[in-house]
């Protein structure tokens, strides 16, 4: 049997290749993973004002945080002006690609300002350190992006 091709012909195979292009976009779609970078956005966004003044603090310190990776470790270097001051805080590894990545820490620094962490429990890749302290009786935040190479 011998297939006649005629513009009947050419619209049911332009519209079944099209359905088949579908369903194959929307199987890939669902297949995506969507991780919200926090569970409740909303109320995050109604205290933003509050982080803007937390940075603000930060950036009015004499010098940022610095973070460098040496020898399986992170070596995070604070400020003079936190030295012999009682401070409470925390740091946040947060990795945008995969949140199991994710873990907190609190800060402890030595008397020369740095506080070593090591690596081994880090995923390669890149993860944004989020400071956040409290001192003085004013509230600070401070974030700086890391690159882990294993």
């Amino acid at each position: 049997m011998k297939i006649k091709f005629n513009w009947g012909t050419g619209i049911f195979i332009f519209m079944t290749l099209f359905l088949l292009v579908n369903v194959f976009v929307i199987y890939k779609s669902l297949q995506q993973k969507y991780d919200l970078v926090e569970k409740e956005y909303y109320p995050q966004g109604l205290e933003y004002q509050k982080q803007i003044d937390r940075f603000a603090n930060a950036n009015s310190l004499s010098s940022k945080i610095t973070i460098n990776e040496t020898g399986g470790e992170l070596i995070i270097a604070y400020p003079n002006e936190l030295k012999g001051k009682v401070l409470k805080g925390q740091v946040i590894f947060f990795r945008p690609s995969d949140e199991k990545a994710d873990f907190t820490d609190s800060i402890n620094f030595d008397t020369a300002m740095i506080q070593r962490i090591s690596v081994k429990k880090m995923v390669s890749g890149k993860y944004i350190a989020k400071f956040f302290w409290k001192m003085d009786g004013k509230e600070f935040a401070h974030e700086s992006n890391v690159r882990v190479e294993k």
